[in-house]
């Protein structure tokens, strides 16, 4: 699910450009990680040939830094320099087979071919009308365009109380919810043809860095914010959160990805 799209060009480049924000950018790493199911069914989709991979709107390469060990080589685009620096300090940021393109997707030089084209929910911040063909023109004819969701706790106790909060102090009042795969189908980008979830694993975090996870959030960006109510935020969820942590203040809770697989369509 994610946000719904027909709103002007202006909007999405004025919320999308926060992801160029450091606070942001570092935030990053405090995001939950996808299970490791999640890459072996993106690895399975590739079959044996364990081709090259596009991962667009890569963030600090959550994906990509994860899947450059397993194939031939992965080049991970983002229009944000912040994350990309961020990216190449973590765990297989320098890898000989990892390219990272700064710049936007709709137009940065690509290096085809690609066997798969993986993406975050930040597909959602894109050109579809240029992207799609795009991904149609540097794919394999076998290829997938792969859309990765899903680094927040499922069935957590503290979930409304967590939604109200974050409604609350959003800088993004235009949120909807809607069926991102669906809406792309039904806006003829992309020819659906799988999707699978992974099984849940329990995953541990400090209250701390779970809270500091949500500035990774165009919506809840420290600059947006504003410093006095990104300190009322942070200390309001983590008196939420307290009541479910242990004697540590660590919190325990499952998660889940979808993979979502298709055929772009020009």
């Amino acid at each position: 699910m994610n946000r719904a799209l027909p709103r002007p060009r202006q909007y999405w480049d004025d919320h999308a450009s926060r992801f160029k924000n450091w606070s942001l950018a570092e935030a990053y790493e405090f995001r939950p990680p996808y299970p490791d199911e999640t890459y072996r069914i993106l690895l399975s989709l590739l079959g044996g040939s364990r081709g090259r991979v596009l991962d667009v709107g890569c963030g600090p390469g959550k994906i990509a830094r994860s899947l450059v060990n397993h194939v031939a080589g992965v080049d991970a685009v983002d229009f944000s320099r912040a994350m990309i620096q961020v990216g190449k300090s973590l765990t297989n940021g320098d890898h000989p087979n990892l390219r990272w393109i700064a710049g936007r997707v709709e137009e940065v030089p690509l290096y085809p071919p690609y066997h798969m084209v993986t993406a975050g929910t930040s597909i959602h911040w894109m050109e579809w009308d240029i992207v799609f063909p795009r991904f149609k023109e540097v794919l394999a004819a076998d290829g997938y365009v792969a859309i990765i969701a899903g680094d927040r706790p499922i069935g957590s106790p503290w979930r409304d109380a967590e939604l109200a909060l974050v409604r609350k102090y959003s800088t993004n009042q235009h949120y909807k919810e809607i069926d991102l795969i669906q809406e792309l189908a039904n806006r003829g980008h992309i020819h659906p043809i799988g999707d699978k979830r992974t099984i849940p694993v329990c995953f541990s975090q400090p209250i701390a860095d779970y809270v500091e996870s949500f500035h990774s959030r165009e919506s809840m960006s420290k600059e947006h914010m504003g410093a006095e109510n990104a300190r009322a935020f942070d200390t309001e969820l983590s008196h939420i959160l307290a009541a479910f942590a242990d004697d540590k203040g660590v919190l325990s809770f499952p998660l889940q990805t979808s993979v979502s697989w298709g055929r772009p369509l020009a």
